[in-house]
């Protein structure tokens, strides 16, 4: 064989060589796939220490990393696939989405979370939680299905209250429930009916349902706390008063009643902090300075506050017998 044709042959054998060197030798760069991605919030901020999942679908790969202070996120998957990323954070309703990692090039997945609470997905529910959602969804399907019939139902029952029927309000609210038990507003409705009617018990087991379906009513918290009152129940009216006042954003009634409460029951400092808290939520509220006037009028190191609670309620009070009493009690305590 001639020299020239050997040298070629040698020549085509170390480049076959080398190459099959490169791949066997380069997989950590030609072979990797890059997942990364971005979260933010619904104003477009970064969402930091985002809890990513990364999960094969067509293999067995489970995965898990976070996102750093710029929200961002990175991962060298070792295998090619489809993958599934999931992304929690607390204060956050969760999402996922699917992407294919390919050879070589980096697979882009960004999130935008919105506020909310963290639930399962579908692939992640047990076969008796998957039954569960299937029901709640039948039931909030049929709920939809009756909502114009329990919205008339409703709305003719308000009509009814408005003009002192409320044996007709009750009538309409129950038919609206029985389209659609769940509904606490209903049911809050249906109680003060009740109340009106002077049917305590009924008005305090509808306030029951209502507060069961919905704990942080403070509204129906308070009524209900005055129909326990009614029916002497005061102890457990004065527990209905105190989870209404400590709900954020409690009203001033609500305040103004477990002073009421309090005072009845002799507690007159925590009734004087009550209603302090009634008039700092509505500085308008001329019944709680009457009643705070009367709380800090019972010690002698009060007395000056009481003066000064009872000259406001004579200011913007609007019943002339207890305006009456406060400028008598100014004038025991030495007021002018």
């Amino acid at each position: 064989m001639p020299y020239r044709m050997r040298f070629i042959g040698f020549v085509t054998a170390a480049l076959l060589f080398i190459g099959l060197l490169l791949t066997s030798v380069m997989p950590a760069v030609a072979q990797n796939r890059i997942l990364l991605g971005k979260v933010t919030d619904d104003k477009g901020q970064p969402v930091a220490d985002a809890q990513i999942s990364i999960q094969g679908i067509d293999s067995v790969l489970s995965l898990s990393t976070k996102t750093d202070k710029k929200g961002e996120y990175k991962y060298l998957l070792g295998i090619p696939g489809t993958f599934r990323v999931i992304v929690r954070k607390a204060g956050y309703q969760p999402q996922y989405k699917e992407t294919k990692a390919v050879l070589g090039e980096e697979s882009k997945v960004d999130f935008q979370l919105a506020p909310g609470q963290d639930a399962k997905f579908p692939f992640e529910m047990t076969d008796a939680e998957k039954e569960q959602a299937r029901q709640q969804a039948a039931q909030a399907e049929k709920r939809k299905q009756f909502s114009a019939e329990v919205k008339a139902h409703f709305d003719l029952g308000v009509k009814m209250g408005e003009q002192g029927k409320y044996t007709e309000a009750v009538d309409e609210f129950g038919k609206a429930l029985e389209k659609d038990p769940q509904q606490p507003g209903i049911l809050s409705r249906q109680a003060e009916a009740y109340a009106k009617l002077g049917k305590n018990e009924e008005a305090l087991a509808a306030y029951e349902k209502a507060i069961g379906l919905n704990p942080n009513d403070a509204e129906s918290l308070t009524n209900m706390g005055v129909v326990l009152n009614k029916l002497g129940k005061v102890a457990e009216s004065q527990d209905a008063f105190k989870k209404a006042a400590a709900i954020p954003g409690a009203s001033a009634q609500s305040l103004y009643n477990l002073g009421a409460t309090l005072f009845n029951a002799q507690q007159t400092d925590e009734a004087a902090d009550s209603f302090k808290k009634a008039i700092a939520v509505d500085p308008s509220f001329a019944e709680a300075y009457y009643q705070l006037g009367m709380c800090l009028a019972a010690k002698p190191e009060t007395m000056t506050a009481a003066v000064d609670a009872f000259k406001k309620y004579i200011t913007i009070g609007k019943k002339a017998d207890q305006i009456e009493l406060a400028k008598q009690m100014i004038q025991a305590m030495g007021g002018k």
